[in-house]
């Protein structure tokens, strides 16, 4: 009997395995690396991790440990079988001694982090970090326009760099990370405006937007795109359908007004601008607009489609004590929106940052900054062992990828996919089917 395996067998059983496991196994022949290292295996491991998400049981999380000053990250099992107080701490890849590090976002296994000088305040780079394998990119640059970063944006109640000083000049910067299944690429936008102010009005103008491909390693300006409307400030996002949505808001008549909210909507294929309206249901609950108002709606993905979270509270009450939870249930469709459920908690509502096993919500709650597992059907809440700041919470449904770095002329890039033109062996598998590829060599090469 042969020891040897077709390459579709042996692709059909690295498709079942762990990034980490797949990537050790390169090692134990050449046959096997072949196949490991073609991009187009490559490719379709990834996408068969990226649908399989229907019932999530590990979910990432990140949090700002204030005795500690650093962001924390927890990887959490929704097995039933394994305590609720269990939870793996992983260790970033990154020096901490001269730099500071904040989230961009969770998207598709990767997680974006902008890095941080600790001396001067400056935002230096962006790097991304692949838990899954255990390793990170090299940086990305960011070019200008930088500013230093407001002291209190790494405080309490803050999330993000946002409002940045630069020269007397306020800057304010919006970024967004996500993932684009038609090109199996990864961007990440951003959105500087500088506030132009006088003795009546305070207003918010376009600096200059920008987008990064990471298979390229470039930033391309496509200021000219800036949409009408402008995106709040500290705004989470939230990625889904190869797309980025904040919430945004058109202007009113005075610099603390706001005519209308809308769902910010940038697609990251096309890199152009678009809103959705927001339910009826919803705008019926506001009673009137303001920034106080916008701070009470917010953008997630739940059952891996967009949803709005509407966070109630008492007049001059920071704690929210409930939120509603609208889904969008058919994509771009603003009738298909439906209210799901009210989240309610007496310890508070600090923020919900997604769903787990059997439809529960991880909740990051206000008065004792802890984080529950709720069950919005039950009603009944797990506390598990993870506390810090409740706004400053961060998580998604953790998903193996293979996704690692390699340098184009020095140029840190990507590889995700295949080359336009490859020649060589047809490889097929009940998913798809690709080439074998000499070059698939160096895709993997670190």
């Amino acid at each position: 009997m042969s020891d040897y395996l077709p390459d579709q067998v042996l692709a059909e059983i690295f498709f079942r395995l762990p990034a980490k496991t797949v990537l050790d196994c390169r090692c134990v022949c050449k046959s096997w690396c072949s196949v490991i290292t073609n991009p187009n295996f490559i490719s379709e491991y990834n996408k068969l991790s990226f649908k399989n998400t229907n019932n999530v049981t590990r979910f990432l999380v990140s949090y700002y440990d204030m005795d500690e000053q650093r962001e924390i990250f927890t990887l959490h099992h929704g097995d039933y079988s394994i305590s609720d107080h269990y939870h793996e701490e992983l260790e970033l890849p990154f020096d901490h001694g001269l730099s500071r590090y904040m989230i961009i976002g969770f998207c598709c296994g990767l997680v974006c982090l902008l890095e941080i000088s600790k001396a001067e305040r400056l935002p230096q780079s962006l790097l991304i970090w692949n838990p899954s394998v255990g390793y990170s990119f090299k940086t990305f640059p960011i070019h200008s326009p930088v500013a230093k970063i407001d002291q209190q944006s790494f405080g309490y109640g803050q999330y993000g760099p946002s409002i940045q000083f630069s020269q007397g000049k306020i800057l304010v910067s919006i970024f967004g990370f996500g993932y684009v299944p038609k090109t199996n690429d990864y961007k990440v936008v951003r959105i500087v405006y500088h506030l132009e102010t006088s003795c009546v009005v305070s207003k918010r103008v376009v600096e200059i937007i920008d987008v990064l491909t990471l298979s390229t390693g470039e930033w391309e300006n496509i200021t000219e795109a800036a949409p009408p409307y402008l995106i709040k400030r500290n705004s989470v996002h939230a990625s889904v359908n190869g797309a980025v949505h904040w919430i945004g808001y058109y202007e009113g008549s005075d610099e603390r007004s706001v005519s209308q909210l809308v769902v910010a909507v940038f697609d990251m294929y096309g890199e152009v601008f678009k809103e959705f309206n927001l339910p009826n249901g919803m705008m019926s609950d506001t009673v009137k607009f303001g920034e106080r108002e916008v701070q009470k709606i917010s953008v997630a993905v739940i059952k891996q489609s967009l949803a709005l979270l509407h966070y109630h509270s008492h007049a001059r009450d920071e704690a929210f004590l409930s939120c509603s939870i609208w889904l969008m249930n058919e994509y771009g469709s603003i009738e298909s929106w439906t209210k799901l459920y009210n989240v309610t908690i007496h310890s508070g509502v600090g923020k919900i940052l997604g769903n787990w096993r059997k439809g529960e919500l991880l909740v990051g709650t206000v008065y004792n900054w802890a984080l529950l597992s709720f069950h919005p059907r039950y009603r009944t809440a797990r506390r598990l062992t993870v506390r810090g700041e409740p706004w400053c919470y961060y998580g998604d449904a953790y998903m193996e990828c293979l996704v690692i770095c390699k340098k184009i002329d020095g140029v840190s890039t990507m590889s995700t996919s295949s080359d336009e033109t490859t020649t060589g062996q047809e490889l097929e598998t009940e998913s798809s089917s690709y080439k074998i590829t000499d070059k698939g060599k160096e895709i993997l090469e670190e």
